[in-house]
């Protein structure tokens, strides 16, 4: 009987053969990828997690002496010829001068839980004036700008803010390998109540005391001085 017989295929139905099979590969594809992206991403999130951040061992007293020690430098160059004296009588008034540390956040897929660092740091030393003018600040800060353009600084903000009213200055230094991050140097003067400010940012560190930094507690900056560094 002609029904027993084996029929080749027709071309048309090869054709729509094939073109099932490739159906049937692409929906696997599709369905698979972002279930191969979401173990990526758990896989790579687990490895962060499990790899501790790269930050050197340093004791928050160090971390204040050189962070001081840029503030001092900084303020040589900017030319004032005031003694800034440590401690805030009154926040936004008369002169500022104050450490701050705060947590370190990992960077990658395992920032998005926002959990810092066990037992690492950061570290702020700020500083202000008031009455500065701006015959004395503009100066000030193109000469800043020039000192630390030459002394290998990276200069990521310089100039007037959009409003008029304000000026920054913001550079910061490569950290080497294992310094938890870049150096950072900001500093502003604001037009409106003449008040001219500066800070200096260290790099994330792990406190070897285990104490997240709070070892500086009572602990107070040394004044800024006109023309006489600290080394």
């Amino acid at each position: 009987m002609i029904d027993d017989l084996e029929m080749p295929d027709s071309p048309a139905r090869a054709v729509v053969r094939r073109a099932l099979d490739v159906a049937w590969w692409a929906f696997i594809v599709l369905i698979s990828a972002p279930l191969l992206l979401v173990l990526g991403l758990v896989i790579t999130y687990q490895v962060e997690r499990a790899t501790p951040e790269d930050y050197p061992s340093v004791a928050p007293e160090e971390m204040m002496r050189r962070a001081t020690v840029r503030s001092q430098n900084a303020y040589e160059v900017l030319g004032f010829d005031r003694v800034v004296p440590p401690g805030v009588v009154e926040i936004g008034a008369g002169t500022e001068n104050y450490l701050s540390t705060d947590f370190c956040h990992p960077g990658g897929l395992e920032g998005m839980a926002d959990d810092p660092v066990d037992g690492a740091y950061g570290l702020y030393h700020g500083w202000a004036l008031d009455k500065v003018s701006e015959k004395e600040a503009l100066p000030a800060l193109r000469r800043l700008h020039d000192h630390l353009k030459d002394t290998g600084w990276h200069i990521s903000e310089y100039g007037e803010f959009q409003t008029g009213d304000e000026w920054n200055l913001r550079a910061e230094r490569d950290g080497r390998a294992g310094d938890g991050g870049n150096e950072t140097l900001s500093f502003t003067w604001r037009a409106e109540d003449q008040r001219f400010s500066g800070g200096s940012g260290m790099p994330c560190a792990y406190d070897p005391k285990k104490a997240y930094g709070d070892s500086l507690t009572g602990v107070h900056p040394p004044e800024l001085r006109p023309g006489g560094g600290q080394g």
